[in-house]
């Protein structure tokens, strides 16, 4: 199964009120999210975060929170693959995330951007599964730390600018501009 998985459980503390409700174009950052994942060939695109899809099982827990979650609401087993997408990253663009899906599944492996750990085609091994229960008794994991269990291979990518997310009113200025000059 391949899933996509947006993550919209943050607090959005440094932008002051909820960033995947931010306009950046003609839609909202969590609408841009979810067009992305849609358009590409996945079995079930979900949106984690209290008010969505899937819940935090435990609250708090930072990004791997929410892709435990996933992991566990969906019944993702070994050999699974989920495309993860933050819900502030508007300038991202469907042919880099196809990339990394394309990779993950020929090579059955973790893929990511290198300097980038999100988005992240995450492949489901006996050792992401057993590395992602540590959080149950774990105040918080990096991506990097739960990916670093399995093999992972870093694509070069084209630029970094679709990379950019949006954490602050700043950052969202930046986003409109750069967004604006590439269409």
């Amino acid at each position: 199964m391949r899933v996509g998985l947006v993550l919209n459980g943050g607090k959005s503390s440094r932008m002051g009120k909820d960033k995947s409700l931010m306009t950046v174009g003609s839609a909202t950052m969590l609408e841009h999210s979810v067009a992305l994942l849609k358009s590409l060939d996945l079995n079930k695109v979900v949106i984690s975060g209290l008010k969505f899809d899937i819940p935090d099982i435990f609250p708090d827990k930072g990004p791997v929170g929410g892709i435990y979650s996933a992991i566990q609401h969906l019944s993702l087993k070994v050999g699974d693959i989920i495309l993860i997408l933050p819900n502030d990253m508007p300038l991202m663009r469907a042919e880099v995330l196809l990339a990394l899906l394309v990779q993950s599944t020929k090579q059955q492996c973790t893929c990511i951007y290198q300097q980038h750990p999100m988005p992240l085609s995450l492949f489901i091994s006996e050792a992401v599964l057993a590395r992602i229960t540590l959080l149950e008794s774990a105040a918080g994991m990096s991506i990097r730390h739960l990916i670093e269990v399995d093999r992972v291979e870093e694509l070069v990518p084209e630029s970094h600018v679709v990379f950019s997310n949006v954490n602050t009113p700043q950052e969202l200025e930046d986003a409109v501009k750069k967004y604006n000059n590439m269409c």
